[in-house]
C-alpha cells in the first residue's frame, strides 16, 4: 500500500519521511491558525464591530517588530531547529493564558489583544513551517512535491474549519475552543521535535548555531537585489489586497449574523472547512502537475487574476455572495497553487541567506503591508479616533483593491523573468567557479610551476606542459618556448614551433631557417610551413638550396606558399596539390593528410571544402585539426558543414556539430539552417530515448560494470552533449553551457537549478522531451514509457537490445561479445573503434 501511494504521489526513495512530517507539520499549524481565526473574528466582531479592525491591522506589525529581534537573537544563539520548537511551546502557553483571562478576568481590550496575537501567530508559525519545507527539498523536488506537501495546508484548513464548526457548542462556546487550539499548537511542536531527531536536514537548517546577521544588513541585501525587491514588493501588495478582501468578508458576515459570537464562529469555521476541501482537491490533483507543466511563470499569475475577476464582480454587485466567492478564490488558491509557487520563489536564493531573507520579507515586510493597508482602510472607511474617513462602502473598497491587484499582477509578471534570471545567475556562478578550478594550473605560483616543467629534463614533463600551453598560450613566456626549439627531443621541437607559429611569432624566423636542416622530418616540415606562411619564403627555391627533401614536405610547403597572400599566390595550383594530399592513402597517406590539414588550418576560409573531407579521417588528430580550422572559416564553412550534419557516424556528426558551435561563437552573424538543425535534434533525442529502451532491456541481464553497459553509458553521454550543442545552435541567446556545466555538477542544488533553468527557457515541446532525460528524479521506467510513445518500437528482450547496439560501429564489438555470452552459438565480432572523448566546453572545446 505504501509503495502504491509513493508511486501515485511521485515520491522517490528517501523522500517519504520528510514529505510525511512536513505535510503533518504544515497541516497542524494551518489547522491551529484556522481554528484561531473564527474564535478571533467572533470575539472581536462581537465586542467592537468590523470597522474597528483597522486598529488591530495597524497594531500587528508593532507587535511583530518587538517579537522579531528576540526571535532572531534566540535563533542565532540556540539554532533554528530548537527555536522553532520553543516558539510553538511558547504560543501554546499563550493560548492557555488567554483562555484563563477570558474565562476568569476578561477586560475591555482583551479581544483586541487576542486578535493581534492570532495574526502574529498566523505569520510566524506558517513561515517556520514553510522554511522547514524549503530546507528539505531542492528546486526540482519542491516543484514535484510541494503540491503534496502544500496539501497539508488544505488538510489543515479542513481540520481547523471542522473543529470550529463542530466543537463550538459541545465545548461550551468560542472561548473553550482555545484549549483545543493549545493542544494543536503543542502537537505541532511534537512533530517538529520528531522531525529534528529523524531527518538530516539540508541547507541552513543543519544542526548548530547560526551566524548573526543584523536585521538592517538583511534589509540592505534585499534592497540590493532586484529579485528580492520584487518579491518584497509583491508580498507588500498581497498583504494589502488580501487584507481588504478579508475585511469585506467580515463586514458582510457581521451584517448577516448580527454580531452573534457563536454563529460567527460556526460561519467562519464552515467557510474554512468547505474551502479547505476545495483546496485539498486542487492541491492533490492540479498543483503539482500545473507547476511541472507550466512552471512558476504561469502559476504566479493565477491568484491576482482570480481576485481581479472576483473584485470586479463586487464592484458591479456589492453584496454577500460576490464577496463570498472572491474570498473563496483567495483562500482556495492561496493555500494550494499560489502557496507552493510562492515558496518556490525562495529556492534560487543561496541556502545560507534563504531563511533570514524569508523571515524578513514574510514576517516584517508582510506586516508592514498590513499596517499600511490598515491605515489606508481606516482613512477610506470610518477613520480613526479624531480623524474622519471617506466612509466608502464595499464598492469603494473594491475599486481601490482593483488598482492594487493591477499593481500586483504587474509585479508578478516582472518577477517571472527575474526568477529565471536569478536561477541562471546561480548556475553561471557555478560554471565560473568550475572553470577557475579547472584552470588552477594557470594561477599565480602554478604559472611558475608550468615554466619549471617546460625547462625540466624529463621530456614527458615538457610534453605535458606543452599540451597545457597549446590550450592557454598566455600561460608561458615566449622565451620558454624559444628555448625548446633547440630541445634534444624532436617531438618537443616540432610542438613548440607549432605553438609559436599559431601565435604569429615571426621573431624566430632566423632560428626556423636553421631548422630546415633538422635531422627530423616532421621538424623540417613544420619549419618549411612556418617560413612559407609567416615569412613568405618560396619553398621551391629554399628546397633547391638545401638539396634532399622528402616529397610530401615539398608539396606542403609549396601549397602553403601558393595559397598565401602575395605576388606568388596561385590558388588553383595550391588546390591541385592539396587535393592530392587529402586523397592520399596508405601509411604515407596519413602523413600527407596530416600535412594537408595543417596547411588548410592556416587558410580555413580558402579551401573549406577540403577541410570537410578531412572531418571523417580515420586519424582523430587529423579530424580534430579539420574541426578547429572549419570553426574559424566563417560563413564559407557553414553550408559545407551543414551538408554533413546528417552523417550516420556519431563521431563525425559530433565533429561537425562542434565545428558549427565554435564557428557560431566566433562569427555570431552567420545564418544556419534552423529546420535542418531541428531535424537532427529530434533524431538525436529519439536516439537517446532508444538507448534508454535498450538499457532497460539489457540492464536486466548484464551487470552495471559489464563492458557493454559501460560503453553504452559513455556513448549516451556523448549523445547528450550533441543534444546540448544542437540546442545551443538553435538558441544562441540562451546560456545553455551554464546549464550543461550545472547538470554535471556534484552539487544536487546546482543540478536542480540547472534543470529548473532549462524548464523555464526551453520551448514547451522541447522541454517535455529533454528535461526527463536530464532529471535524475525521472526513473528509467518513466523514460522508457516516453521512449515507447516517441520511438514507437519497444525493446522487450536483452537479445533485441544488443541487436540494436550492433548498428553503432563503435559498440558493435562489445555488443557482439555480450550477445555471444547470452547466446553462445553466436560468434563475436572484433571491437569497434574507441569512443572519442567529448569535451566539456560547449562553446570552445572541439
Amino acid at each position: 500500500m505504501g509503495a502504491r501511494l509513493r508511486g501515485f504521489f511521485d515520491i522517490r526513495s528517501g523522500e517519504a519521511l520528510p514529505v510525511f512530517l512536513t505535510f503533518l507539520y504544515i497541516a497542524v499549524v494551518v489547522a491551529a491558525f484556522l481554528l484561531a481565526k473564527p474564535i478571533r473574528n467572533a470575539l472581536f466582531l462581537r465586542q467592537y464591530g468590523p470597522y474597528a479592525l483597522v486598529y488591530v491591522y495597524a497594531a500587528v506589525p508593532l507587535a511583530l517588530w518587538l517579537f522579531v529581534p528576540i526571535y532572531s537573537g534566540l535563533a542565532a544563539r540556540i539554532g533554528q531547529r530548537a527555536v522553532t520548537v520553543w516558539t510553538l511551546l511558547f504560543f501554546a502557553t499563550n493560548v492557555v493564558i488567554f483562555w484563563w483571562l477570558l474565562r476568569r478576568h476578561p477586560f475591555g481590550i482583551l479581544p483586541g489583544i487576542f486578535y493581534v496575537w492570532v495574526n502574529c501567530f498566523g505569520v510566524i508559525a506558517p513561515v517556520q513551517a514553510w522554511s522547514f519545507a524549503n530546507s528539505q527539498f531542492d528546486t526540482r523536488q519542491a516543484k514535484r512535491l510541494f503540491g503534496l506537501v502544500g496539501a497539508g495546508a488544505s488538510f489543515g484548513a479542513i481540520l481547523g474549519g471542522f473543529l470550529a464548526r463542530v466543537l463550538v457548542r459541545p465545548v461550551g462556546g468560542a472561548i473553550n475552543l482555545l484549549l483545543v487550539l493549545a493542544a494543536l499548537i503543542a502537537a505541532a511542536a511534537i512533530v517538529v521535535f520528531i522531525a529534528n531527531a529523524k531527518i538530516r536536514r539540508r541547507g541552513l537548517a543543519r544542526r548548530g548555531k547560526a551566524h548573526r546577521h543584523p536585521f538592517g544588513e538583511t534589509l540592505a541585501e534585499i534592497r540590493r537585489s532586484p529579485y528580492l525587491r520584487l518579491i518584497a514588493l509583491m508580498v507588500f501588495l498581497i498583504a494589502i489586497a488580501t487584507q481588504w478582501t478579508g475585511f469585506q468578508l467580515s463586514v458582510v458576515a457581521d451584517r448577516r449574523l448580527g454580531g452573534n459570537a457563536e454563529a460567527l464562529t460556526r460561519f467562519f469555521g464552515t467557510f474554512n472547512f468547505l474551502l479547505g476541501i476545495v483546496s485539498l482537491v486542487v492541491q492533490l490533483t492540479l498543483t503539482a502537475s500545473v507547476l511541472r507543466r507550466y512552471g512558476v511563470a504561469v502559476t504566479i499569475l493565477l491568484l491576482p487574476i482570480a481576485l481581479g475577476l472576483g473584485t470586479t464582480a463586487i464592484l458591479v454587485l456589492p453584496a454577500f455572495w460576490p464577496v463570498i466567492v472572491t474570498n473563496a478564490l483567495d483562500q482556495g488558491l492561496r493555500f494550494s497553487v499560489d502557496k507552493a509557487t510562492y515558496e518556490l520563489l525562495y529556492l534560487p536564493i543561496a541556502p545560507a541567506a534563504r531563511a533570514r531573507v524569508k523571515n524578513a520579507i514574510d514576517i516584517v515586510l508582510n506586516r508592514a503591508g498590513d499596517a499600511t493597508g490598515g491605515v489606508l482602510l481606516g482613512l477610506a472607511t470610518r477613520g480613526f479616533a479624531g480623524l474622519p474617513g471617506l466612509n466608502v462602502g464595499i464598492r469603494g473598497t473594491a475599486a481601490f483593491n482593483l488598482v492594487l491587484l493591477g499593481c500586483w499582477l504587474a509585479v508578478a509578471w516582472q518577477l517571472r523573468r527575474e526568477y529565471v534570471r536569478t536561477i541562471h545567475e546561480s548556475i553561471h556562478r557555478h560554471r565560473l567557479d568550475a572553470e577557475r578550478h579547472s584552470r588552477r594550473v594557470l594561477d599565480r605560483s602554478a604559472v611558475t610551476a608550468l615554466e619549471q616543467k617546460l625547462a625540466a629534463d624529463d621530456p614527458a614533463a615538457v610534453r605535458y606542459a606543452l599540451t597545457i600551453v597549446e590550450q592557454e598560450p598566455a600561460a608561458a613566456s615566449r622565451e620558454s618556448l624559444h628555448r625548446l626549439l633547440h630541445h634534444d627531443d624532436a617531438g618537443i621541437r616540432r610542438h613548440a614551433l607549432s605553438i609559436l607559429s599559431a601565435s604569429g611569432d615571426t621573431t624566430i624566423a632566423p632560428v626556423v631557417a636553421e631548422m630546415l636542416r633538422d635531422p627530423d622530418l616532421a621538424v623540417r616540415t613544420e619549419a618549411l610551413l612556418f617560413l612559407s606562411r609567416q615569412v613568405g619564403v618560396d619553398p621551391v627555391a629554399r628546397i633547391q638550396e638545401l638539396g634532399e627533401f622528402p616529397d610530401f614536405s615539398i608539396r606542403a610547403g609549396i601549397a602553403a606558399f601558393l595559397a598565401s597572400p602575395g605576388p606568388g599566390r596561385n590558388l588553383d595550383a595550391a588546390r591541385v596539390i592539396l587535393e592530392q594530399m587529402v586523397a592520399a592513402s596508405g601509411a604515407a597517406g596519413v602523413r600527407d593528410r596530416d600535412e594537408a590539414a595543417r596547411v588548410l588550418s592556416l587558410l580555413p576560409a580558402v579551401f573549406p571544402d577540403l577541410l570537410v573531407k578531412l572531418l571523417d579521417d580515420d586519424d582523430p588528430a587529423i579530424a580534430r585539426t579539420a574541426v578547429q580550422a572549419l570553426s574559424r572559416a566563417g560563413a564559407a564553412g557553414v553550408p559545407l558543414l551543414q551538408d554533413r550534419l546528417l552523417e550516420e557516424d556519431p563521431a563525425l556528426r559530433y565533429r561537425v556539430i562542434a565545428a558549427l558551435n565554435k564557428l557560431r561563437r566566433l562569427h555570431p552573424e552567420v545564418q544556419l539552417d534552423r529546420k535542418l538543425i531541428e531535424l537532427l535534434l529530434a533524431a538525436e533525442i529519439a536516439g537517446h530515448y532508444r538507448c534508454h529502451q535498450v538499457l532497460g532491456a539489457v540492464g536486466e541481464t548484464l551487470p552495471a560494470a559489464d563492458p557493454v553497459i559501460v560503453a553504452m553509458r559513455k556513448s549516451m553521454d556523448q549523445e547528450l552533449e550533441r543534444i546540448f550543442r544542437l540546442m545551443s545552435l538553435l538558441f544562441p541567446e540562451v546560456e545553455l553551457q551554464d546549464a550543461y556545466v550545472g547538470l554535471r555538477s556534484g552539487n544536487a542544488v546546482v543540478r536542480a537549478n540547472a534543470l529548473e533553468f532549462l524548464d523555464n527557457v526551453l520551448e514547451p515541446r522541447l522541454r517535455q522531451l529533454v528535461v526527463p532525460l536530464l532529471d535524475p528524479q525521472t526513473s528509467l521506467h518513466d523514460r522508457i514509457v516516453i521512449a515507447d510513445r516517441l520511438v514507437g518500437a519497444p525493446v522487450t528482450t536483452a537479445e533485441g537490445g544488443i541487436a540494436a547496439l550492433m548498428t553503432d560501429p563503435r559498440l558493435r564489438g562489445v555488443a557482439s561479445e555480450a550477445l555471444r555470452r547470452i547466446s553462445p552459438e553466436v560468434e563475436a565480432e572484433p571491437a569497434g573503434e574507441e569512443l572519442e572523448p567529448a569535451p566539456a566546453d560547449l562553446g570552445i572545446g572541439v
